[in-house]
């Protein structure tokens, strides 16, 4: 009786909100800042930043780029199973890289030289280029003493040098070229790149085309049999992941929202209140994103599992008002109304209450993704209560179908009874 009095009220305020949910929503965005995992006062982090800031923590910390020649990619075609983790499939090398000449040695070795300059340092941090062809001109000048770059037997000299323990052991080990079946398959050189290796994908993404430039760069003035090189690095995983995090939650808010509008169209055989239903989901997702804007929360992993995941939440609490709506006895919308939160009102309640109880048990996690996902689920339930409780309720006292209005049932046997007279009339 109070919302029917109190509707016009109720759904202004509920507006209100809206455009303030909406607001906040929208400035939700992929991470622009590394995704915490514990309090800034854990030892752990404690730990971390003293290795960051106060030591050189060498490669731990930064990002390590790869430019390789000699290789074209993985071959896939022969993996039975795509999700095993130890099958990479094939590598495939590419048969025209040669560094045998005088001039791709003396082109590889000036390019390492290149690296360390000036022209290179935002890319390059403190000049930090492993080259191992370095190592190589020095094994053949003072071990060899002999004249780099070398004009015959390279590839004799390039194993002699692997298996020296003063100068090609550390190239041996880090795997810096690929010497197989007395023929060489690879080359690399390891450079140490500007930029945190925990960077968002908002600051990694730029580095990465730069280095991609770098790599076009190379490939343009390199000679034949060097002009194929590529960089690459393990911490660019990073932020295609979170990309994808954020297209895949759009995409499953998509895919939920139309299977739950199905379900609810089947369970409640009314398009009616199928439509406010789904409607009243997507509002409880838009206000549990705002709540994540106020919480200065980017679109890092646990939102992007937590937009997708809430839609579960919130559709339990409306298809039962809404059922218990349709199954009403009586005919007019206020009546209907009052009978739909009389038997389901209660029990909406209490799944309500422990849901958002067994929520706050995360509060007191250690990490902060879990404590995340004690905000999410928390701010939801309570969230799902009032849509569907109060704003839903108004809804129906002010619109909501009447007693065969919406209903599928009554269209269908439409349709059935205007088939049958138009064969009877054949």
């Amino acid at each position: 009786t109070n919302i029917r009095k109190g509707r016009f009220y109720i759904l202004g305020i509920f507006f209100v909100w809206f455009i303030v949910s909406t607001i906040f929503a929208a400035q939700m965005t992929p991470p622009t800042k590394p995704d915490d995992w514990l309090d800034d006062d854990h030892y752990v982090v404690i730990g971390y930043n003293a290795l960051k800031e106060e030591f050189d923590a060498g490669e731990a910390l930064s990002i390590l780029v790869h430019l390789v020649w000699g290789v074209k990619g993985l071959d896939k075609s022969g993996i039975d199973d795509s999700w095993d983790p130890e099958d990479y499939g094939e590598v495939t090398y590419d048969n025209n890289f040669d560094i045998s000449s005088t001039s791709s040695q003396q082109y590889m070795y000036n390019l390492c030289l290149d690296l360390r300059t000036d022209k290179y340092k935002d890319l390059v941090k403190d000049n930090k280029v492993e080259c191992w062809i370095e190592n190589f001109k020095d094994f053949v000048e003072k071990e060899k003493n002999s004249t780099f770059p070398v004009e015959s037997n390279f590839l004799g000299l390039v194993e002699e040098f692997l298996g020296n323990e003063f100068y090609g052991s550390y190239t041996r080990i880090k795997q810096h070229v690929g010497l197989f079946n007395g023929r060489l398959k690879f080359a690399m050189f390891h450079i140490t790149a500007i930029g945190d290796h925990d960077a968002p994908q908002s600051e990694m993404e730029p580095i990465w085309d730069k280095w991609e430039d770098l790599a076009d760069d190379i490939n343009a003035t390199a000679p034949a049999g060097m002009n194929k090189s590529f960089q690459t690095s393990r911490f660019w995983l990073n932020f295609p992941t979170e990309a994808a995090f954020f297209r895949n939650a759009m995409t499953g808010v998509l895919i939920a929202g139309s299977v739950s509008f199905v379900i609810l169209l089947v369970s409640t055989m009314n398009i009616i209140l199928s439509a406010f239903a789904i409607l009243i989901i997507g509002l409880i997702i838009l206000s549990v994103m705002a709540i994540m804007k106020f919480k200065d929360w980017d679109f890092a992993i646990a939102e992007s599992i937590a937009v997708v995941v809430l839609i579960g939440f919130s559709v339990d609490y409306v298809v039962h008002l809404c059922h218990a709506y349709v199954e009403s006895q009586t005919k007019d919308r206020h009546s209907r109304t009052q009978d739909a939160l009389a038997k389901m009102g209660g029990s909406i309640l209490g799944g309500g209450a422990t849901t958002f109880l067994n929520g706050c048990v995360l509060f007191f996690c250690t990490l902060i993704f879990f404590r995340k996902f004690a905000w999410i689920v928390t701010s939801t339930v309570v969230f799902a209560l009032l849509w569907s409780l109060v704003f839903l309720p108004a809804i129906f006292h002010l619109i909501g179908p009447q007693e065969q209005v919406g209903d599928l049932r009554v269209y269908v046997n439409k349709l059935r009874t205007w088939i049958k007279e138009r064969n009877n009339k054949k």
